[in-house]
């Protein structure tokens, strides 16, 4: 029993860490921010620290899912679970946005509204931002929101305690600010969990996460710029 409590308490403190580590890299953010008029060396700094950290918490991510893989080999990329993924996602947000205004008049998230402030201030910054909000950030997520939680905790067959897990804890990465936008990313993150979970292949969860994020920041740039 001891041993059981001590291996649950590793994996809490290692998710918690993760969760950490993947709110560091935008602090380096928002220190270029403060230089995007005055020093573009500065910024230019923060911003290749800000890819580094990301790189790093990748590494770092992809390793630890390595570690308690319990699907084995990837299965192989399905475009249909893709595509019907991104759809339940787009469908399911669209329902839940809806009734985040209906009921507390918000037309965006606070996590939206946080990254359309970092828009539009730097070119660099722009680009930099939008290429880790497409790539890095949804191959980091998914390796420590799918890959490792998803493995870390219940059997392998527990499939639905595995993706509701993986939804709240995933949402507590994301700035909420009342119950409809927390579910928003908790319904986002279980689909993503279901997909991952019933394909046997992160890099499912992967493409859905990348076109989600690609398309959410074309509609943010759009207004920004």
């Amino acid at each position: 029993m001891i041993k059981v409590i001590r291996q649950w308490t590793s994996k809490v403190i290692l998710i918690a860490l993760m969760l950490i580590a993947i709110e560091v890299p935008p602090m380096a953010v928002n220190f270029a921010l403060r230089y995007s008029k005055t020093n573009q060396l500065i910024v230019d700094g923060f911003m290749a620290l800000f890819i580094g950290l990301m790189l790093a918490i990748i590494w770092w991510a992809h390793r630890t899912y390595e570690a308690y893989n319990q699907l084995g080999q990837p299965a192989g990329i399905k475009v249909g679970w893709i595509i019907g993924g991104y759809l339940a996602i787009i469908l399911g947000m669209d329902v839940l946005s809806y009734l985040n205004q209906l009921i507390y008049h918000q037309t965006e998230t606070a996590n939206n509204a946080a990254l359309e402030s970092m828009l539009g201030h730097n070119e660099v910054i722009t680009i930099v931002f939008c290429f880790s909000a497409v790539v890095l950030s949804p191959i980091a997520e998914e390796f420590i929101f799918r890959g490792t939680l998803t493995n870390m905790f219940f059997k392998r067959g527990n499939i639905w305690p595995k993706v509701i897990l993986s939804g709240i804890v995933f949402s507590t990465g994301h700035m909420s600010t009342n119950p409809i936008s927390f579910l928003i990313y908790a319904y986002m993150g279980m689909v993503l969990a279901y997909v991952y979970l019933r394909t046997d292949d992160i890099r499912n969860s992967i493409a859905i996460h990348m076109i989600n994020n690609a398309i959410a920041m074309y509609v943010l740039l759009v207004q920004v710029i």
